[in-house]
């Protein structure tokens, strides 16, 4: 009973204060009786009006202290019809707003505001009921109105940098940090910046003001950890320690520093540190997958210098499985276990697993696309990718597997769009690049190979597999030689037993008709034994050049033994000659 006659009487203060205004000045002319009957007359239908106004108005503030709030709108309403008062106005916005009807509650709340412009209650009531409807433009204008009228008021700040938080997260920072400026440290405003800091990587910022949080609750073991966190993140990993040994010397079974000292261990890849933090544990949570996951990640951190680990790991990860069985993660490391093993049935499940689990992960794709470009699936790796376009839009090495799945299918005209796409995607991928421009060069189409090419050495002028296909390229067609022959040099340079490159150095010498040195490099790729039907055949090309008719012959017989549809071999060993 006393709050509600307490809202009452606020209501009742509130509305005499508007409707009593200020007196008007006297009449300096003297009134005739007619006309002084006439304002008489006015001045008591006014006071009836005003009189009816206020008595529908405490009934409606009645009803609304009883939470009959539809009640209270129709007497809100009737008191409108006697007076248009910015409060009734106000009271009646805020009724409908509680009854969901937020278009009528604006409708009011604009009218309140339109009718008295400097109340910053009645602006704060309007922002709070765009806000719940979603409308965060149309409030954010409102505070911006209140603080401009006020400038000293904090709340209205901190609300305006509340809506700006989403949209406009450095707008939001700016405004906070006033605050902070004007008032001192304040908890939550603290916290609202270390929120903003961390989720645009601003490490340093969040932890300074988190800092800042402790010094007033000094006590606070969670906020620590997340000080200690933040700090990691923020790569000053001894500071990090630091905290969190502090708080395990004073509580050393404190599950949640474990774990986060150990999840720090476990970032700077000090394994055997992580596993022991993770071993402790799992003796306090036997049971607990989470632990068991992060205990057979430490373990696959070891596997690349002692794959004995691999029997540990394994186990717990096909325990989480069959814990969590709607949890990606332990999936995606049996899958990396299971190709390092050589199981690649058992891989391809546990990475299609992930997919169907965890679909916005483009590298569970990606691996799983590999693995069957690997094993020249590429029907099967071509209708994988297609589910993956629905799934990762957005990735790029979707479409560059599609492409290169088309490559080796011989189909290059439907890999260009592919590969086109997946640059458009990502314009600097060097393995995209290449492919296009090497397949573009396949169909002749050599203008735009040549500038797919080129794109590439702006990317990376070292990269050797562009420099190894375009030399070659630029060989086959006998153009700009002296340059292809410094791009297939270094090219050899960085991996001088691969084949293929000494295949195309010793092609640029045989196109500048330096025969000894084309020899030598071709030999050198046949030496490998890697060395394809192509490179025999430019051996026998060689030693033709050379007037070594039995060498030629020889080479071309046993190129063509490994490529027997190839008609242009067949000719020059009907012809014996080039």
């Amino acid at each position: 009973m006393k709050e509600f006659m307490k809202l009452a009487f606020a209501h009742l203060a509130l509305l005499a204060t508007l409707l009593l205004g200020c007196a008007a000045p006297e009449e300096t002319r003297k009134e005739s009786p007619r006309e002084e009957l006439n304002r008489r007359v006015d001045e008591r239908l006014k006071e009836a009006r005003q009189e009816r106004a206020l008595n529908h108005f405490i009934q409606g503030a009645v009803y609304e202290a009883k939470g009959e709030h539809a009640n209270a709108v129709l007497e809100y309403q009737d008191a409108l019809r006697d007076d248009p008062n910015p409060a009734i106005h106000y009271a009646l916005s805020k009724n409908y707003s509680i009854l969901g009807k937020h278009a009528l509650a604006a409708g009011a709340g604009r009218e309140a505001v339109r009718l008295d412009s400097l109340n910053i209650t009645y602006r704060e009531n309007l922002a709070s009921i765009y806000m719940n409807a979603f409308q965060h433009d149309l409030a954010i204008k409102e505070y911006e109105t209140i603080v401009r009228i006020d400038s000293h008021y904090v709340a209205g700040w901190y609300n305006l940098a509340r809506l700006y938080q989403a949209g406009k997260p450095l707008r939001a920072l700016e405004i906070y940090e006033k605050i902070l400026e004007r008032n001192g440290d304040d908890w939550e405003v603290l916290f609202q910046i270390a929120e903003i800091s961390n989720s645009l990587g601003k490490y340093d910022q969040a932890a300074e003001k988190y800092r800042r949080m402790l010094e007033l609750e000094p006590g606070n073991r969670a906020l620590q950890r997340q000080l200690a966190e933040t700090y990691g993140r923020a790569g000053n990993v001894q500071e990090a320690i630091r905290i969190l040994e502090g708080i395990l010397e004073v509580d050393d079974q404190n599950g949640e520093a474990l774990a986060a000292l150990a999840d720090v261990y476990l970032d700077q890849r000090e394994f055997a540190k992580a596993l022991a933090l993770y071993q402790k544990l799992m003796q306090q949570e036997k049971n607990n997958a989470e632990v068991k996951l992060r205990v057979g990640v430490a373990y696959f951190g070891q596997i690349q210098h002692d794959s004995s680990f691999i029997a540990m790991a394994k186990p717990l990860f096909e325990e989480v499985s069959k814990q969590s069985p709607n949890d990606w993660r332990p999936h995606w490391y049996l899958g990396i276990i299971a190709s390092t093993e050589r199981q690649d049935s058992a891989a391809s499940s546990h990475l299609e697993r992930v997919t169907q689990l965890a679909e916005w992960n483009g590298d569970a794709w990606w691996y799983l696309g590999t693995a069957y470009f690997e094993k020249g699936q590429y029907q099967k790796l071509l209708e994988t990718m297609e589910r993956a376009q629905k799934a990762v839009p957005r990735d790029s090495r979707v479409y560059f597997l599609m492409g290169l799945a088309y490559t080796r299918m011989n189909q290059p005209e439907q890999a260009v769009g592919l590969l086109q796409r997946s640059l458009e995607l990502k314009s600097d991928d060097l393995n995209t690049l290449s492919t296009l421009a090497l397949t573009l060069d396949g169909l002749k189409r050599q203008t735009e190979s040549d500038a797919y090419y080129e794109k590439a050495l702006k990317v990376d002028s070292s990269y050797h597999l562009v420099l190894n296909n375009y030399s070659y390229s630029l060989a086959e067609r006998g153009i700009q030689l002296e340059r292809a022959l410094a791009m297939a040099t270094e090219a050899v340079r960085q991996e001088p037993e691969n084949a293929s490159y000494l295949d195309t150095i010793g092609w640029v010498y045989y196109r500048l008709g330096k025969y000894d040195e084309a020899e030598k490099y071709i030999a050198r790729a046949i030496a490998t034994g890697h060395a394809s039907s192509a490179v025999h055949e430019h051996m026998g090309d060689i030693y033709f050049k050379m007037g070594e008719k039995e060498k030629a012959e020889k080479f071309w017989r046993q190129a063509l033994e490994m490529n027997s549809d190839n008609p242009v071999l067949r000719n020059k060993l009907a012809r014996g000659s080039l």
